[in-house]
């Protein structure tokens, strides 16, 4: 029984050593190379390599960067301070036994753009969150104005009614392919209703609420297949959808 006691202290010591002999040899490591990895790859460009560097290094000179010690650079810190910036979800920082740094981004993603009652200006995501207008970049999104009044502090969540209602019109459009080509703009009533505004077409879609939405986009497509393939985009001004089991349109004069 000593002996197995014995053999197990020796086995103990031995790992203390080897974590202790790595531990050293890890902080003696160089940085050699700067991986940087974005998501999404395309359309979002909030963030890029030269961002990141400039977070590790004030004057972006990332050849001063390379030969430093790993623990040199606060790769802690860098995580902390890039997860910190309003644009991203997601930050990860990590280096390798060869000295290669990586670090791995995941960009917010916005789905609408918010212009309210003031001209202020900011993005809702894909989780709902407000983010920051970028003055680097700007989404391909649709923009919606009119009676928006809540703003835009830091980045808190939806608070009103109205910011709700155009979050889950915005999710749905964002979800399919063909309405996030067609939807441009949505306009805010004074009574809190939606009117959509097309980028093929030259008439305006008085949605209503988000009551039944699936089945008013539905409805649109069927009409947009049977009726305006038939007698031209441009033929009406108006498309109504809040009524129920009817599309009432207005010709043009």
């Amino acid at each position: 029984m000593a002996g197995i006691v014995f053999l197990w202290m020796l086995l103990l010591t031995g790992m203390v050593m080897s974590l202790a002999f790595i531990n050293k040899a890890h902080d003696e490591i160089a940085c050699s190379k700067i991986v940087v990895h974005i998501q999404p790859e395309k359309e979002l460009l909030f963030i890029d390599r030269e961002t990141v560097i400039r977070s590790m290094r004030a004057d972006g000179d990332e050849n001063k960067l390379l030969g430093k010690k790993i623990t040199e650079l606060n790769l802690p810190g860098l995580e902390v301070l890039l997860e910190q910036n309003k644009l991203i979800k997601a930050a990860e920082v990590f280096t390798d036994m060869n000295g290669i740094v990586h670090i791995h981004i995941a960009q917010r993603e916005p789905i609408l753009r918010i212009v309210n009652n003031e001209g202020d200006s900011y993005y809702l995501d894909q989780q709902g969150g407000k983010m920051p207008i970028s003055t680097a970049f700007t989404a391909r999104v649709p923009v919606a104005s009119g009676n928006i009044f809540e703003g835009y502090r830091n980045r808190d969540s939806i608070e009103s009614f109205v910011l709700r209602e155009l979050f889950k019109i915005a999710t749905y459009v964002d979800k399919d392919a063909f309405w996030k080509a067609q939807i441009e703009q949505i306009f805010v009533t004074a009574e809190s209703e939606l009117i959509l505004v097309p980028k093929v077409g030259n008439h305006t879609i008085y949605f209503g609420n988000t009551d039944d939405m699936e089945a008013k986009f539905n409805k649109l497509m069927v009409f947009y297949k049977e009726a305006l393939s038939r007698v031209g985009w441009d033929k009406y001004n108006s498309i109504d959808l809040r009524f129920r089991n009817q599309i009432v349109c207005k010709k043009k004069n």
